[in-house]
Protein backbone atom coordinates (compact mmCIF):
# COMPACT_ATOMS: atom_id res chain seq x y z
CA UNK A 1 0.00 0.00 0.00
CA UNK A 2 3.02 2.38 1.19
CA UNK A 3 4.36 1.78 -2.76
CA UNK A 4 1.20 2.55 -4.35
CA UNK A 5 1.05 5.49 -2.57
CA UNK A 6 4.75 6.63 -3.96
CA UNK A 7 4.13 5.70 -7.29
CA UNK A 8 1.26 7.65 -7.33
CA UNK A 9 2.58 11.28 -5.73
CA UNK A 10 5.47 10.54 -8.36
CA UNK A 11 2.85 9.97 -11.03
CA UNK A 12 0.88 13.64 -9.81
CA UNK A 13 4.10 14.86 -9.78
CA UNK A 14 5.16 14.25 -13.00
CA UNK A 15 1.90 15.17 -14.71
CA UNK A 16 2.06 18.95 -12.81
CA UNK A 17 5.63 18.64 -14.26
CA UNK A 18 4.11 18.50 -17.68
CA UNK A 19 1.30 20.60 -17.27
CA UNK A 20 3.76 23.37 -16.72
CA UNK A 21 6.28 23.17 -19.76
CA UNK A 22 6.12 25.70 -21.95
CA UNK A 23 5.63 23.81 -24.94
CA UNK A 24 1.84 23.85 -24.39
CA UNK A 25 1.58 27.86 -24.52
CA UNK A 26 2.42 27.66 -28.36
CA UNK A 27 0.43 28.33 -31.00
CA UNK A 28 -1.06 25.44 -33.25
CA UNK A 29 1.73 26.66 -36.04
CA UNK A 30 4.39 27.27 -33.97
CA UNK A 31 3.94 23.67 -31.90
CA UNK A 32 3.30 22.06 -35.11
CA UNK A 33 6.71 23.09 -36.68
CA UNK A 34 8.54 22.37 -33.24
CA UNK A 35 7.35 19.18 -33.22
CA UNK A 36 7.88 18.68 -36.71
CA UNK A 37 11.53 19.61 -36.56
CA UNK A 38 12.38 17.29 -33.90
CA UNK A 39 10.70 13.99 -34.92
CA UNK A 40 12.42 14.80 -38.76
CA UNK A 41 15.66 14.86 -36.33
CA UNK A 42 14.99 12.21 -34.47
CA UNK A 43 14.11 9.45 -37.10
CA UNK A 44 17.12 10.73 -39.49
CA UNK A 45 19.39 10.23 -36.04
CA UNK A 46 17.73 6.80 -35.91
CA UNK A 47 17.79 5.97 -39.79
CA UNK A 48 21.56 6.68 -39.48
CA UNK A 49 21.77 4.45 -36.10
CA UNK A 50 20.52 1.45 -38.28
CA UNK A 51 22.82 1.39 -41.25
CA UNK A 52 25.86 2.18 -39.62
CA UNK A 53 28.54 -0.55 -39.66
CA UNK A 54 31.43 0.57 -37.88
CA UNK A 55 32.22 3.03 -35.22
CA UNK A 56 35.19 4.53 -36.64
CA UNK A 57 36.02 8.24 -36.35
CA UNK A 58 35.57 8.12 -32.31
CA UNK A 59 38.82 9.84 -32.22
CA UNK A 60 37.71 12.65 -34.47
CA UNK A 61 34.39 12.60 -31.88
CA UNK A 62 36.88 12.89 -28.85
CA UNK A 63 39.28 15.64 -30.37
CA UNK A 64 36.25 18.11 -32.41
CA UNK A 65 34.31 17.45 -28.76
CA UNK A 66 37.09 18.38 -26.72
CA UNK A 67 38.69 21.19 -29.45
CA UNK A 68 35.22 23.04 -29.19
CA UNK A 69 34.46 22.42 -25.56
CA UNK A 70 38.12 24.33 -25.17
CA UNK A 71 36.80 27.00 -27.40
CA UNK A 72 33.20 27.38 -25.38
CA UNK A 73 35.33 27.93 -22.17
CA UNK A 74 37.61 30.10 -23.17
CA UNK A 75 34.94 32.84 -24.98
CA UNK A 76 32.54 31.93 -21.95
CA UNK A 77 33.00 35.41 -20.87
CA UNK A 78 33.52 36.76 -24.21
CA UNK A 79 29.77 35.33 -24.84
CA UNK A 80 28.90 36.49 -21.99
CA UNK A 81 29.35 40.55 -23.06
CA UNK A 82 28.05 39.71 -26.28
CA UNK A 83 24.84 37.57 -25.41
CA UNK A 84 21.75 39.99 -26.69
CA UNK A 85 18.35 39.92 -24.85
CA UNK A 86 16.90 39.40 -28.27
CA UNK A 87 15.79 35.99 -29.80
CA UNK A 88 18.70 35.68 -31.94
CA UNK A 89 22.24 35.08 -30.75
CA UNK A 90 24.81 33.92 -32.83
CA UNK A 91 28.31 32.50 -32.12
CA UNK A 92 31.13 30.49 -33.37
CA UNK A 93 30.00 27.25 -31.61
CA UNK A 94 28.47 25.65 -34.70
CA UNK A 95 31.88 25.91 -37.10
CA UNK A 96 33.06 22.90 -35.07
CA UNK A 97 29.61 20.77 -36.04
CA UNK A 98 30.43 21.65 -39.70
CA UNK A 99 33.64 20.31 -39.44
CA UNK A 100 32.46 17.06 -37.83
CA UNK A 101 29.77 16.72 -40.48
CA UNK A 102 32.18 16.95 -43.27
CA UNK A 103 35.14 14.97 -42.31
CA UNK A 104 33.31 12.01 -39.86
CA UNK A 105 30.36 9.82 -40.62
CA UNK A 106 26.96 11.09 -40.31
CA UNK A 107 26.65 9.11 -36.96
CA UNK A 108 29.63 10.21 -35.40
CA UNK A 109 28.83 13.69 -36.42
CA UNK A 110 25.32 13.88 -34.55
CA UNK A 111 27.28 12.33 -31.66
CA UNK A 112 29.23 15.59 -31.58
CA UNK A 113 26.40 17.64 -31.42
CA UNK A 114 24.79 15.75 -28.86
CA UNK A 115 27.62 15.91 -26.53
CA UNK A 116 28.51 19.59 -27.52
CA UNK A 117 24.39 20.31 -26.78
CA UNK A 118 24.31 18.42 -23.34
CA UNK A 119 27.46 20.45 -22.50
CA UNK A 120 25.67 23.59 -22.66
CA UNK A 121 22.60 22.06 -21.05
CA UNK A 122 24.72 21.41 -18.26
CA UNK A 123 26.57 24.83 -18.05
CA UNK A 124 24.21 27.17 -18.61
CA UNK A 125 21.93 25.47 -15.70
CA UNK A 126 17.78 26.66 -15.69
CA UNK A 127 16.84 26.15 -19.64
CA UNK A 128 13.12 26.26 -21.50
CA UNK A 129 13.57 22.20 -22.34
CA UNK A 130 11.18 22.50 -25.60
CA UNK A 131 13.92 24.85 -27.00
CA UNK A 132 16.42 22.86 -25.98
CA UNK A 133 15.41 20.10 -28.01
CA UNK A 134 14.28 22.27 -30.93
CA UNK A 135 18.06 23.65 -31.15
CA UNK A 136 19.37 19.89 -30.82
CA UNK A 137 17.29 19.00 -33.52
CA UNK A 138 17.82 21.97 -35.87
CA UNK A 139 21.82 20.86 -35.89
CA UNK A 140 21.34 17.30 -36.68
CA UNK A 141 19.28 17.98 -39.37
CA UNK A 142 21.73 20.48 -40.83
CA UNK A 143 24.62 18.34 -39.87
CA UNK A 144 23.09 15.68 -41.65
CA UNK A 145 22.41 17.95 -44.85
CA UNK A 146 25.84 19.14 -44.50
CA UNK A 147 27.32 15.87 -44.94
CA UNK A 148 25.31 14.66 -47.63
CA UNK A 149 26.10 17.97 -49.70
CA UNK A 150 29.58 16.89 -49.08
CA UNK A 151 29.97 13.77 -50.01
CA UNK A 152 27.58 14.30 -53.38
CA UNK A 153 29.86 17.16 -54.48
CA UNK A 154 33.18 16.03 -53.58
CA UNK A 155 31.95 12.86 -55.76
CA UNK A 156 30.96 14.62 -58.66
CA UNK A 157 33.90 16.99 -58.78
CA UNK A 158 36.44 13.94 -58.44
CA UNK A 159 39.43 13.96 -55.67
CA UNK A 160 41.31 17.13 -56.66
CA UNK A 161 42.12 19.74 -53.91
CA UNK A 162 39.87 21.91 -55.48
CA UNK A 163 36.53 19.90 -56.12
CA UNK A 164 37.30 19.28 -52.27
CA UNK A 165 36.99 23.10 -51.45
CA UNK A 166 34.00 23.61 -53.36
CA UNK A 167 31.77 20.45 -51.90
CA UNK A 168 33.13 21.80 -48.29
CA UNK A 169 32.26 25.14 -49.00
CA UNK A 170 28.86 23.73 -50.18
CA UNK A 171 28.49 21.68 -47.49
CA UNK A 172 29.26 24.40 -44.73
CA UNK A 173 26.66 27.07 -46.58
CA UNK A 174 23.85 24.12 -46.18
CA UNK A 175 24.16 24.23 -42.79
CA UNK A 176 24.11 27.74 -42.33
CA UNK A 177 21.41 28.07 -44.63
CA UNK A 178 19.30 25.37 -42.54
CA UNK A 179 20.18 26.46 -39.20
CA UNK A 180 18.99 29.95 -40.07
CA UNK A 181 15.67 29.24 -42.15
CA UNK A 182 14.35 26.50 -39.63
CA UNK A 183 15.54 28.48 -36.12
CA UNK A 184 14.34 32.26 -38.27
CA UNK A 185 11.03 30.85 -39.14
CA UNK A 186 10.31 29.12 -35.00
CA UNK A 187 11.37 32.53 -34.07
CA UNK A 188 8.76 34.25 -35.90
CA UNK A 189 6.01 32.00 -35.10
CA UNK A 190 7.08 31.45 -31.51
CA UNK A 191 7.49 35.32 -30.88
CA UNK A 192 5.03 37.08 -32.81
CA UNK A 193 5.63 40.56 -33.70
CA UNK A 194 9.54 39.54 -34.47
CA UNK A 195 10.80 41.49 -37.51
CA UNK A 196 12.58 39.16 -40.47
CA UNK A 197 16.46 40.65 -39.02
CA UNK A 198 15.48 40.14 -35.41
CA UNK A 199 14.20 36.67 -36.69
CA UNK A 200 16.40 35.52 -39.66
CA UNK A 201 19.51 37.98 -38.62
CA UNK A 202 20.93 41.06 -40.55
CA UNK A 203 24.64 42.19 -41.71
CA UNK A 204 26.29 41.40 -38.41
CA UNK A 205 24.77 38.34 -38.03
CA UNK A 206 25.63 36.88 -41.26
CA UNK A 207 29.12 37.97 -41.11
CA UNK A 208 29.13 35.47 -38.31
CA UNK A 209 27.27 32.97 -40.12
CA UNK A 210 30.18 33.60 -42.72
CA UNK A 211 33.21 33.55 -40.49
CA UNK A 212 31.67 29.57 -39.08
CA UNK A 213 31.40 28.64 -42.34
CA UNK A 214 35.24 29.66 -43.16
CA UNK A 215 36.47 28.04 -39.62
CA UNK A 216 34.35 25.26 -40.52
CA UNK A 217 35.93 24.51 -43.47
CA UNK A 218 39.65 25.06 -42.43
CA UNK A 219 38.78 22.94 -39.25
CA UNK A 220 37.39 19.60 -41.63
CA UNK A 221 40.50 20.21 -43.54
CA UNK A 222 42.77 19.66 -40.04
CA UNK A 223 40.72 16.83 -39.03
CA UNK A 224 40.88 14.79 -42.33
CA UNK A 225 44.86 15.43 -42.28
CA UNK A 226 44.98 14.12 -38.77
CA UNK A 227 42.27 13.92 -35.82
CA UNK A 228 44.76 16.06 -33.73
CA UNK A 229 45.44 18.71 -36.33
CA UNK A 230 42.34 20.38 -35.25
CA UNK A 231 43.47 21.51 -31.67
CA UNK A 232 45.51 24.55 -33.13
CA UNK A 233 41.89 25.85 -34.46
CA UNK A 234 41.12 26.55 -30.61
CA UNK A 235 43.32 29.32 -30.37
CA UNK A 236 42.32 30.58 -33.76
CA UNK A 237 38.39 30.27 -32.59
CA UNK A 238 38.66 32.38 -29.44
CA UNK A 239 40.92 35.04 -31.16
CA UNK A 240 37.84 35.40 -33.67
CA UNK A 241 35.69 35.23 -30.90
CA UNK A 242 37.11 38.36 -29.03
CA UNK A 243 37.02 40.23 -32.20
CA UNK A 244 33.51 39.73 -32.65
CA UNK A 245 33.27 42.10 -29.27
CA UNK A 246 34.12 45.32 -31.37
CA UNK A 247 30.92 45.40 -33.30
CA UNK A 248 29.21 44.39 -30.46
CA UNK A 249 30.62 47.69 -28.03
CA UNK A 250 29.49 50.00 -30.88
CA UNK A 251 26.06 48.67 -31.56
CA UNK A 252 25.46 48.68 -27.09
CA UNK A 253 26.93 52.45 -27.73
CA UNK A 254 23.76 53.07 -29.42
CA UNK A 255 21.28 50.59 -28.57
CA UNK A 256 18.88 50.63 -24.90
CA UNK A 257 19.83 47.69 -23.20
CA UNK A 258 16.58 47.09 -21.80
CA UNK A 259 14.80 47.51 -25.26
CA UNK A 260 16.99 47.15 -27.89
CA UNK A 261 15.97 50.02 -29.51
CA UNK A 262 18.10 52.98 -29.97
CA UNK A 263 19.39 55.07 -27.25
CA UNK A 264 17.59 59.00 -27.52
CA UNK A 265 21.17 60.16 -28.46
CA UNK A 266 21.87 58.32 -31.27
CA UNK A 267 17.82 58.57 -31.90
CA UNK A 268 18.52 62.16 -32.49
CA UNK A 269 21.68 62.35 -34.21
CA UNK A 270 19.66 60.22 -36.91
CA UNK A 271 16.70 62.30 -37.24
CA UNK A 272 18.83 66.03 -36.79
CA UNK A 273 20.26 64.69 -40.18
CA UNK A 274 16.71 63.87 -41.26
CA UNK A 275 15.40 67.48 -40.67
CA UNK A 276 18.86 68.77 -41.88
CA UNK A 277 18.67 67.19 -45.67
CA UNK A 278 16.55 70.43 -47.03
CA UNK A 279 15.05 68.31 -49.56
CA UNK A 280 11.43 69.96 -48.73
CA UNK A 281 9.85 66.06 -47.45
CA UNK A 282 8.34 66.36 -44.41
CA UNK A 283 9.19 64.56 -41.23
CA UNK A 284 7.08 62.95 -38.86
CA UNK A 285 8.07 62.81 -35.09
CA UNK A 286 5.59 60.10 -32.79
CA UNK A 287 5.70 59.85 -28.93
CA UNK A 288 4.43 57.06 -27.89
CA UNK A 289 3.91 56.73 -23.98
CA UNK A 290 2.38 53.27 -22.23
CA UNK A 291 -0.46 53.85 -20.87
CA UNK A 292 -1.22 52.82 -16.99
CA UNK A 293 2.37 50.93 -17.32
CA UNK A 294 2.66 51.85 -13.40
CA UNK A 295 0.13 48.75 -12.88
CA UNK A 296 2.53 45.95 -14.45
CA UNK A 297 5.25 46.85 -12.20
CA UNK A 298 2.65 46.77 -9.06
CA UNK A 299 0.69 43.75 -9.98
CA UNK A 300 3.17 41.94 -11.63
CA UNK A 301 6.81 43.12 -10.19
CA UNK A 302 9.43 45.07 -12.63
CA UNK A 303 10.46 41.67 -13.67
CA UNK A 304 7.14 41.72 -15.78
CA UNK A 305 7.35 44.94 -16.48
CA UNK A 306 10.62 45.12 -18.04
CA UNK A 307 9.82 42.02 -20.14
CA UNK A 308 6.36 43.77 -21.04
CA UNK A 309 8.59 47.15 -22.35
CA UNK A 310 10.50 44.84 -24.78
CA UNK A 311 7.76 43.09 -26.11
CA UNK A 312 5.62 46.62 -26.57
CA UNK A 313 9.07 47.72 -28.21
CA UNK A 314 8.94 44.88 -30.09
CA UNK A 315 5.88 44.92 -31.68
CA UNK A 316 6.70 49.12 -32.10
CA UNK A 317 9.52 47.98 -34.05
CA UNK A 318 8.05 45.01 -36.14
CA UNK A 319 5.06 47.88 -37.90
CA UNK A 320 7.55 50.30 -38.97
CA UNK A 321 9.44 50.62 -42.47
CA UNK A 322 13.15 50.34 -43.07
CA UNK A 323 14.06 53.37 -43.00
CA UNK A 324 11.73 55.06 -39.77
CA UNK A 325 13.87 55.45 -36.70
CA UNK A 326 12.46 54.15 -33.55
CA UNK A 327 14.11 54.90 -29.84
CA UNK A 328 13.84 54.96 -26.21
CA UNK A 329 12.83 58.17 -25.02
CA UNK A 330 12.55 57.49 -21.54
CA UNK A 331 10.57 55.28 -18.86
CA UNK A 332 8.06 53.86 -20.62
CA UNK A 333 7.89 56.15 -23.82
CA UNK A 334 8.97 55.79 -27.30
CA UNK A 335 9.92 57.65 -30.08
CA UNK A 336 9.72 57.27 -33.97
CA UNK A 337 10.72 59.06 -36.36
CA UNK A 338 8.85 58.70 -39.97
CA UNK A 339 11.20 60.37 -42.69
CA UNK A 340 9.02 61.58 -46.06
CA UNK A 341 5.71 61.58 -43.97
CA UNK A 342 3.23 64.36 -44.23
CA UNK A 343 0.30 64.69 -41.42
CA UNK A 344 -2.76 62.11 -42.61
CA UNK A 345 0.12 59.31 -43.40
CA UNK A 346 1.56 59.81 -39.71
CA UNK A 347 -1.47 59.75 -38.27
CA UNK A 348 -2.42 56.52 -39.96
CA UNK A 349 0.80 55.12 -38.68
CA UNK A 350 0.40 55.83 -35.51
CA UNK A 351 -3.19 54.39 -34.95
CA UNK A 352 -1.73 51.38 -37.05
CA UNK A 353 0.85 51.48 -34.13
CA UNK A 354 -1.64 51.84 -31.73
CA UNK A 355 -3.98 48.79 -32.60
CA UNK A 356 -0.74 46.95 -32.69
CA UNK A 357 -0.30 46.96 -29.40
CA UNK A 358 -3.95 47.12 -28.34
CA UNK A 359 -4.10 44.00 -30.08
CA UNK A 360 -0.94 41.91 -29.25
CA UNK A 361 -1.15 38.73 -27.72
CA UNK A 362 1.14 40.05 -24.46
CA UNK A 363 0.52 37.49 -21.99
CA UNK A 364 1.43 34.68 -24.31
CA UNK A 365 4.68 36.36 -25.27
CA UNK A 366 5.24 37.40 -21.87
CA UNK A 367 5.04 33.50 -20.88
CA UNK A 368 7.03 32.52 -23.49
CA UNK A 369 10.28 34.49 -22.24
CA UNK A 370 9.41 34.30 -18.69
CA UNK A 371 8.40 30.73 -19.09
CA UNK A 372 5.48 31.41 -16.92
CA UNK A 373 1.78 30.03 -18.26
CA UNK A 374 0.04 31.45 -15.53
CA UNK A 375 -0.17 35.33 -16.11
CA UNK A 376 -3.29 36.44 -16.62
CA UNK A 377 -3.86 38.11 -20.36
CA UNK A 378 -7.01 40.13 -18.81
CA UNK A 379 -4.52 41.98 -16.28
CA UNK A 380 -1.61 42.14 -18.79
CA UNK A 381 -3.27 43.94 -21.66
CA UNK A 382 -1.78 46.86 -22.67
CA UNK A 383 -2.41 50.24 -24.64
CA UNK A 384 -0.43 54.06 -25.74
CA UNK A 385 -1.17 57.15 -26.18
CA UNK A 386 0.51 58.79 -29.62
CA UNK A 387 0.95 62.39 -30.01
CA UNK A 388 2.10 63.35 -33.75
CA UNK A 389 3.96 66.24 -35.16
CA UNK A 390 5.13 66.78 -38.43
CA UNK A 391 7.90 68.77 -39.80
CA UNK A 392 7.85 71.94 -41.04
CA UNK A 393 4.20 72.53 -40.07
CA UNK A 394 4.45 71.92 -36.11
CA UNK A 395 8.35 73.10 -35.91
CA UNK A 396 11.34 72.99 -37.94
CA UNK A 397 14.12 71.65 -35.15
CA UNK A 398 13.86 68.83 -33.33
CA UNK A 399 13.35 70.14 -29.79
CA UNK A 400 10.09 72.37 -31.41
CA UNK A 401 8.80 68.98 -33.01
CA UNK A 402 9.30 67.07 -29.41
CA UNK A 403 7.32 69.71 -27.54
CA UNK A 404 4.49 69.25 -30.30
CA UNK A 405 4.60 66.12 -30.14
CA UNK A 406 4.61 65.65 -26.54
CA UNK A 407 1.69 68.12 -26.17
CA UNK A 408 -0.39 66.19 -28.24
CA UNK A 409 0.65 62.37 -26.68
CA UNK A 410 -0.67 64.30 -23.28
CA UNK A 411 -4.02 65.50 -25.15
CA UNK A 412 -4.47 62.00 -26.29
CA UNK A 413 -4.23 60.88 -22.62
CA UNK A 414 -7.08 63.30 -21.77
CA UNK A 415 -9.12 62.03 -23.98
CA UNK A 416 -9.29 58.43 -22.66
CA UNK A 417 -5.77 57.10 -23.79
CA UNK A 418 -5.38 54.52 -26.53
CA UNK A 419 -6.16 57.35 -28.58
CA UNK A 420 -4.04 59.23 -31.33
CA UNK A 421 -3.71 62.88 -31.42
CA UNK A 422 -2.41 65.80 -34.11
CA UNK A 423 -0.59 68.62 -32.88
CA UNK A 424 -2.46 71.53 -33.43
CA UNK A 425 -0.96 73.80 -36.64
CA UNK A 426 1.27 76.23 -35.56
CA UNK A 427 -0.68 79.60 -36.63
CA UNK A 428 1.28 82.79 -37.10
CA UNK A 429 0.36 85.59 -34.52
CA UNK A 430 -1.61 88.98 -36.44
CA UNK A 431 0.24 91.83 -34.83
CA UNK A 432 -2.00 94.82 -35.22
CA UNK A 433 -1.09 97.92 -37.19
CA UNK A 434 -0.49 101.00 -34.84
CA UNK A 435 -3.90 103.38 -34.91
CA UNK A 436 -3.20 106.45 -36.86
CA UNK A 437 -2.53 109.37 -34.21
CA UNK A 438 -5.35 112.14 -34.37
CA UNK A 439 -3.78 115.46 -35.18
CA UNK A 440 -4.59 116.65 -31.32
CA UNK A 441 -2.43 113.64 -30.50
CA UNK A 442 0.27 114.41 -33.12
CA UNK A 443 0.38 118.43 -31.81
Amino acid sequence: MHVHRSYGWVAMALECRLKDWKLWTLTVPAFSFVLATDLAALGYAGWEASRVDSVAGLLGVLTLTGSSLLAVEGARRVESRRRSRGPLHKDLGPSWLIAASIALQPLMAIMVALLLRSWWRIRSGRCIPYRWVFSTAVLVLGAGASHYTYTGLAGRFGSGGLGKVLAMGAASTVFIAIDCVVCGVCIRLVERGRSLQEAFGGPDEFAVDLTVAGLGCLVAAAAMTSPWAVVFAVPIALTAQRALLLRQFETAAQTDAKTGLDRLSWWREQVAGLLARGDGEPVAILLIDIDHFKQINDLHGHLVGDEALRAVSTILRGAIRSKDVIGRFGGEEFVVALPDTGATDAEFTADRLRAAVAGSPLAAMLAGVLDDPTLDPRTLQLTVSIGVAVSPRDGTTLDGLLAAADRAMYAAKLAGRDRVRVADPVRPRLVAAPAAKTARESA
